[in-house]
């Protein structure tokens, strides 16, 4: 009897192991934008978390923070991004290190049909990220990491960085190439996309262009604070 109640545990963990594999993972989405070049290199689909741990002055993307959001399964948006035809996965936020769980198992599921390249945006500076073991899943799978706080008095306009103190990180070879050139460009670069009941920015604005699209989301019945 003794024997058999070690096997009985051993068989109801490996029971729970293969049930875990199948559970739901659930992503917290504010927003998300296929076919953009101005988050990454390539053909990207930009997904923007909503969470965030941080309050920075001026941050641009309030909403997702405070605003609305779905409950996204990650078979569903894996589905929805293979579709998109796009090469490369852009994360943003929000802060995609409070769902790293969810989505690690998101780039999988994506990765088991085509390798594409992932870059995330995280307040998270690497060197916290890798003392907390909860961020390891998305980390492993992470090309490029841009992180840090948003500082204001430290935004020197640089094209796809927000404030000077962020760091931009190659943590596999994927982007070396290509990334060399692309984030040394010598301008902001940003996009309006409009819907039917959206104005969406893209990209990191110049002072220009942010002003256009605070008065664009105040005609359409948003706060200036809105992404």
């Amino acid at each position: 009897m003794g024997s058999f109640g070690r096997n009985h545990r051993g068989f109801s963990e490996a029971i729970r192991g293969v049930l875990k594999m199948y559970e739901k993972a659930i992503l917290k989405i504010s927003h998300t934008e296929a076919h953009t070049d101005l988050l990454g290199p390539g053909d990207r689909f930009v997904i923007w978390v909503h969470g965030c741990c941080f309050d920075c002055e001026g941050c641009l993307a309030r909403n997702t923070r405070f605003g609305p959001y779905s409950e996204v399964e990650t078979g569903v948006l894996a589905m929805e991004i293979l579709n998109s035809g796009c090469d490369g996965i852009t994360i943003s936020g929000g802060e995609p290190f409070l769902q790293a769980e969810p989505l690690a198992a998101l780039v999988r599921e994506v990765r088991r049909v085509r390798d594409m390249g992932v870059i995330v945006y995280s307040g998270f500076t690497l060197s916290e990220l890798r003392e907390r073991s909860d961020s390891a899943p998305l980390l492993r799978l992470t090309d490029i990491l841009i992180d840090g706080r948003y500082v204001k008095a430290l935004d020197d306009g640089s094209a796809y960085i927000g404030s000077s103190n962020q760091t931009l990180h190659y943590l596999t070879e994927r982007y070396r190439a290509s990334g060399e050139g692309y984030y040394s460009a010598p301008r902001r670069r940003a996009e309006i996309r409009f819907s039917a009941d959206s104005v969406t920015l893209i990209g990191v604005p110049s002072a220009n262009v942010l002003t256009v699209w605070k008065q664009l989301k105040s005609k359409n019945g948003g706060g200036e604070d809105d992404f």
